[in-house]
């Protein structure tokens, strides 16, 4: 299957199918990635709130940050990559999402990154042809075995 290439604003778009919310795949400095929530900004920039856990706030601030996001059906897949800087409490997405919710304290620690660009790739919709009837081929009757004639005992 081909892949097409995505520009930025489709990216943006993808990820904030959902209001922004999503989970990612989150990588500082080229380290293994985690799967982590994100809220993406209309300006492309990701928070990525930890909670009371501040280990990724001190591991990614000044560092690069590699975050991807997929599409549940695997059509799509973005990432982007920025600077990590400490989540602030003026921070937190307006509105009411119902992800923070479920997390008091969700951005009391956390990162911002901002994000150069955008890039993503979508896989290409191929139209598989359905079979035309006349080239089904018949199938072959099945093989009659005739029964061996019993021995008789004396």
């Amino acid at each position: 299957m081909d892949a097409l290439s995505l520009t930025h604003r489709d990216c943006l778009d993808l990820v904030n199918e959902r209001g922004g919310s999503r989970t990612a795949l989150v990588a500082v400095d080229g380290r293994e990635p985690v799967l982590l929530a994100c809220f993406v900004r209309r300006s492309g920039d990701i928070l990525v709130p930890t909670g009371n856990d501040s280990s990724l706030t001190r591991n990614a601030i000044g560092r690069p940050v590699t975050i991807e996001f997929a599409d549940d059906e695997s059509a799509w897949t973005v990432v982007g990559v920025g600077l990590a800087i400490p989540l602030e409490h003026t921070d937190r997405p307006a509105g009411s999402h119902t992800d923070t919710l479920t997390m008091r304290y969700a951005f009391d620690n956390g990162i911002l990154v901002r994000i150069a660009r955008l890039t993503g790739q979508r896989v290409a919709e191929t139209h598989i042809p359905s079979q035309r009837a006349d080239t089904v081929e018949e199938t072959a009757p099945p093989l009659e075995v005739e029964a061996e004639p019993s021995q008789a005992t004396a």
